[in-house]
């Protein structure tokens, strides 16, 4: 988050022009800018009012009398300044980082714009090809008719998906994992749960190879673990 703070105090304008080009609203940047400013004003007096409580308590240690007694008044008066001031700067902050969260990761230039995954721009193509007849069309619009050279094979019958296959199969449920757990879960039964530990196992291993140490984490993490890493709201 201190990355996002960062562009906030020294670079608003790129903050603003990643949400636009998300086609998010930029206006957030700029209610984050308000009170990272609100934030730092409210700290400048604490700290002012907490230096004013130092100096009367090194006074009060040197008096004696009635004037000793004002100046302990005194101090007490200015302590519940202070606690308000400390209650103001915690709620600035607070709304402050509230609304840094909701920025995402600043996009990159190349990055196109676009409404969802159908305006993404492909870079390059791989292997061959194979196409269903109905969807040619569609196939040769995005590759020869944005410049791509590919080799390809026409199938003169309709390929079925990977999720409907798991359910042809019989080897997993995608519906009863969307009334669990929400859309794009599935439940993997017999052999493809073995295969998925095997491929596990097989990059584990191979990644125990390359240096890397194998890790098993806490399941549950405590709130500020993950907030800096997702947007906590889409789960709430």
């Amino acid at each position: 988050m201190w990355s996002i703070l960062y562009l906030l105090r020294n670079d608003p304008d790129k903050l603003r022009w990643s949400q636009e080009r998300r086609g998010l609203d930029p206006g957030v940047v700029d209610e984050a800018l308000k009170y990272d400013q609100l934030w730092r004003k409210a700290l400048r007096e604490l700290n002012e009012l907490r230096h004013q409580h130092n100096v009367l308590s090194r006074q009060i240690a040197r008096l004696r009398g009635p004037e000793r007694e004002a100046k302990i008044r005194e101090a007490k008066e200015l302590l519940k300044r202070i606690e308000e001031q400390e209650a103001l700067v915690e709620r600035y902050e607070a709304r402050r980082n509230e609304l840094l969260l909701s920025i995402p990761n600043v996009v990159h230039e190349s990055v196109p714009v676009g409404a969802d995954e159908n305006d993404n721009v492909p870079i390059r193509y791989y292997g061959r090809h194979r196409v269903w007849e109905g969807h040619l069309e569609v196939f040769l619009a995005e590759t020869e008719g944005r410049g791509f050279k590919v080799d390809y094979e026409v199938l003169d019958w309709r390929p079925v998906g990977h999720a409907d296959m798991l359910t042809v199969l019989g080897m997993g449920d995608t519906l009863r994992a969307a009334r669990a757990a929400g859309s794009r879960f599935y439940y993997l039964f017999d052999d493809l749960v073995w295969l998925d530990m095997a491929l596990l196992l097989y990059a584990l291993d191979n990644m125990a190879r390359w240096g890397f140490r194998p890790c098993i984490p806490p399941y549950m993490l405590r709130r500020a673990a993950y907030e800096g890493v997702t947007a906590l709201s889409d789960f709430e």
